[in-house]
């Protein structure tokens, strides 16, 4: 079972070196023994190397804690493993060079730079031998995983010379400090770490170097990785503010965004039901008011529950057809289809329905618009008045003039059609349906294009364009209260009447002329009039025999 600085435990629990380390030592021991290298001591020096190495453990605990690993304490000779953290308190930046293969450069080098927080630690493993600390000094080996083999190599050149200084005294604690606050200036790292593929074969390797050469890829990512760990375990036992309610609590209460942004469990999950009840499922973002980040699912299904996540679920379906061009739901089950050319069929019930009118699909006619669909369906009420089965306004009716009401006072959103009405405010829109901005006084998607100016200037004249269209619907009412008849423009659909008897009609709405008999455009009135043609002066039959009813009962009044 491996531990967590790397060691395994071995019998009972105990904690036991890595295999390699102890071997090495073992091998270097052996072989100044060999050497004669090792002095023989007598008695009294050896017990008095024996507490002065005790002493030394002891402290090394205390200071190092549970980065200091013993093994055999009650064993000849002494060894541990001590793994030891470089300072850096403002983090470091970390620069790797890469190569690039290019035609004209095969080895076209460049850099890709990121910082991080915390450095994967140095494993220092050291066996103190009798003659330590009086004759001899500690074997060792190091291991650092961000590090080619040169650079370590002349760490533990370092190391010597720290021992040749002060012969005789206890010099590991020095290692160690050594270690943590100037390593990276010995290296020439005081501005930011530099890894590159190096030739190890092509410089002096020591012998107390532990560890394979690893690609440079790989030592980026064991960078990061550790570097990410550690952040996240330092944020989970720290304290923080939660931005939303200005309480204190400690990173495990806390929920972390991918953005980085983090707010506490409680407002979260508040923030989150209160969205997903309204049913304003894409403004489930990021809290932070300059931000608007993503909140994933999974979090998002750790937050609601079962039941308001299934919700979240099927209102974020909904919201993300309803802003497709290409989809529109059937009007008999609210199925969702595909449109085909203003078309679509119901996969579900099998309705084949325009997707403009929502109406029986019906191909080479027009659609109805909501205005004439309203006429339509008030004439059948009259008839049914007539008939004496009043059964009230139907759903229908009702229906279709308070779409024609709020569509009079709205405007559509552009990029999905939806219908907006602005309560209060600038003209600044953002689609509760798609959430994309558009300007609500001129009808157009907000752009780096759009001025004030130009709005301005739209607005002006789509307002004179209705009220030229409302002058002209409300003078053809008075003509058709007047008893005109009235000839619908076959070109926009706009009622017009005839002047007199002339059947030459001209469309204020289109700009269009077009005959009264045939309801076609006339281009060429010489053309379409004549022997060949349409009469172009005629008195509509329905108009004359209402007149003359009118005439007749006007003199059986007065009679």
């Amino acid at each position: 079972m491996e531990s967590p600085h790397g060691g395994s435990l071995g019998e009972g629990g105990a904690l036991s070196p890595p295999a390699e380390s102890v071997r090495m030592l073992h091998e270097m021991a052996l072989r100044d023994g060999k050497e004669g290298e090792e002095p023989d001591l007598p008695d009294e020096q050896l017990r008095s190397n024996d507490q002065l190495q005790q002493d030394e453990m002891l402290a090394l605990e205390a200071i190092y804690g549970g980065n200091l690993n013993g093994f055999g304490e009650n064993s000849a000779p002494r060894y541990f493993q001590i793994y030891v953290y470089c300072e850096i308190p403002d983090g470091i930046t970390v620069s790797v060079e890469l190569l690039q293969a290019v035609d004209d450069h095969p080895n076209n080098r460049f850099f890709e730079k990121f910082s991080v927080e915390h450095l994967a630690p140095i494993s220092l493993t050291c066996l103190m031998p009798p003659s330590y600390p009086s004759h001899h000094s500690p074997y060792f080996t190091l291991a650092v995983k961000w590090l080619d083999s040169v650079k370590i190599s002349s760490l533990c050149g370092m190391l010597d010379s720290l021992w040749a200084q002060q012969p005789g005294h206890e010099v590991v604690f020095e290692w160690v400090q050594w270690l943590q606050s100037s390593m990276l200036s010995h290296l020439g790292f005081d501005d930011g770490i530099v890894i590159r593929e190096s030739d190890s074969t092509m410089d002096h390797v020591d012998v107390r170097v532990v560890g394979e050469i690893l690609p440079v890829e790989d030592v980026v990512q064991q960078l990061i990785s550790y570097n990410e760990e550690q952040c996240q375990e330092s944020f989970l036992h720290d304290f923080h503010v939660c931005m939303v309610c200005f309480s204190e609590y400690k990173g495990i209460d806390f929920i972390k965004l991918p953005c980085l942004h983090y707010f506490c469990r409680n407002c979260m999950e508040t923030y989150s039901r209160m969205h997903v009840k309204e049913g304003s499922v894409m403004k489930i973002v990021c809290p932070d008011d300059k931000c608007g980040g993503f909140v994933p699912p999974n979090l998002l299904q750790m937050l609601l529950g079962e039941a308001d996540f299934e919700r979240w679920e099927r209102l974020i379906l909904q919201r993300t057809l309803d802003a497709m061009a290409d989809v529109a739901y059937c009007p008999r089950c609210q199925t969702a289809c595909l449109e085909d050319e203003d078309n679509a069929q119901c996969p579900k019930c099998f309705f084949s329905f325009c997707t403009r009118c929502r109406d029986r699909r019906h191909i080479g006619e027009r659609c109805l618009t909501a205005e004439e669909k309203l006429l339509s369906l008030q004439e059948r009420e009259k008839a049914r008045h007539l008939n004496k089965v009043d059964t009230g306004p139907s759903k229908l009716v009702n229906e279709l003039s308070s779409i024609k009401e709020i569509l009079r006072s709205c405007v559509p959103c552009p990029h999905c059609g939806t219908g907006i009405t602005r309560v209060s405010g600038c003209n600044h829109m953002v689609c509760r349906n798609c959430g994309k901005l558009f300007c609500y006084g001129c009808g157009k998607p907000l752009t780096p294009a759009h001025t004030s100016e130009q709005c301005s200037i739209d607005y002006e004249k789509r307002t004179a364009k209705v009220d030229l269209v409302d002058t002209i619907k409300e003078l053809q009412k008075k003509l058709n209260v007047g008893g005109y008849k009235p000839h619908p423009c076959p070109n926009c659909h706009l009622i017009t009447y005839k002047l007199g008897n002339n059947n030459h009609v001209f469309c204020e709405g289109c700009q269009v002329h077009h005959c009264a008999l045939c309801r076609k455009v006339v281009r060429k009135s010489s053309e379409h009039y004549g022997p060949r043609g349409c009469k172009q002066h005629t008195a509509d039959l329905e108009i004359t025999q209402t007149r003359s009813k009118k005439n007749d009962d006007s003199q059986s009044e007065s009679l």
